[in-house]
């Protein structure tokens, strides 16, 4: 619900910084995107993409703190959770042995975590969709076959969509936007493969590496989605088991499929709506920079409309009459 919001202002930014023509740099407005339903999921808000202050504190996490105390002031008894922080707070109530002052901690980190990851693979998959234009034809005919032109994609098409997921797993894959995991520990003396990792190693995933190992990638090099589909088009669950993008073991991202969700949510929807073109004055060779994530260098693009705005419009206006009511 909250993304369909955010996806339709996310059109109509897009949209509109393309106007006449016009080439524009979608990373601003994608990390706003990804914070604000982020901030809807665990906050229960959203702001406008022009919001000074919600501006300000992206990035600044720990002033969300300030939203654990309002929720906490006016958490009905009984009634629905409203977000993941009115369940966070309830389920702390019914077990006390967990600890209140780690609420807000914990769902500022999951709004944190999710910001610059999610962002940065929007915007790796903005940058495949217009340096590969076949691929968005094939995205396109998949999406219109199935969906249909008189409704939006949901999450409920995910398997019916194989193209789509294979064009996820092979960005996730190709980018490996999280080149590195975050430092884990061994708690006690290990054997991998006969080789002794003592209590307290510090351990780094090399994530980029298993995504493009050529002993299990054929040409790893090349950007292709249909190398996770099978003979039959449908999705090879044992190869798209292979992609590491958020880490391994028990100790794996916990938002893996709460982002998997808004990947292929914010993708469906975006190449269900509108054409995505590149600028032709801009090198096309995909150039990177590194940092915790990778991130591709600055890049422009021009969105059009495919048809009209009109079935956004409408999920909006149906998601705001059924808050209304509740």
């Amino acid at each position: 619900r909250h993304l369909v919001g955010e996806a339709r202002a996310l059109v109509a930014l897009l949209v509109r910084g393309s106007a006449g023509g016009a080439f524009l740099d979608p990373s601003r407005v994608l990390v706003v995107a990804v914070a604000n339903v982020m901030s809807a999921l665990c906050f229960g808000r959203r702001y406008s993409h022009g919001d000074g202050e919600f501006l300000r504190i992206v990035g600044r996490n720990e002033q969300f703190g300030r939203a654990f105390l309002q929720h906490q002031r006016s958490l009905r008894p009984g009634a629905a959770p409203r977000d993941m922080m009115d369940a966070f707070i309830r389920l702390q109530r019914e077990q006390p042995r967990l600890q209140l002052e780690h609420v807000p901690a914990t769902v500022t980190d999951i709004f944190g975590a999710s910001q610059d990851t999610l962002s940065t693979a929007l915007q790796w998959l903005l940058i495949f969709l217009i340096r590969y234009p076949n691929v968005q034809a094939k995205m396109q005919e998949e999406v219109d076959r199935i969906v249909g032109r008189d409704r939006l994609p949901c999450a409920e098409d995910q398997p019916h969509l194989p193209y789509i997921m294979a064009f996820l797993y092979e960005s996730m894959r190709f980018s490996s936007f999280v080149p590195v995991t975050i430092p884990h520990a061994t708690t006690t003396n290990t054997f991998i493969m006969g080789y002794l990792i003592p209590k307290d190693t510090v351990i780094f995933v090399n994530q980029w590496s298993v995504n493009h190992d050529p002993a299990k990638w054929s040409n790893p090099e090349d950007f292709d989605p249909t190398r996770f589909l099978d003979e039959n088009g449908f999705i090879n669950k044992d190869l798209t088991s292979s992609v590491m993008i958020f880490s391994l073991g028990k100790r794996r991202c916990i938002g893996e499929e709460l982002s998997k969700v808004q990947l292929f949510l914010f993708t469906s929807i975006l190449v269900h709506q509108c054409n995505f073109t590149a600028n032709p004055n801009e090198d096309p060779k995909m150039d990177f920079t590194y940092g915790l994530t990778i991130k591709p260098k600055p890049f422009t693009l021009n969105v059009t409309l495919r048809d009209t705005m009109d079935l956004l419009d409408q999920a909006v206006q149906r998601l705001q009459a059924e808050k209304a009511a509740s």
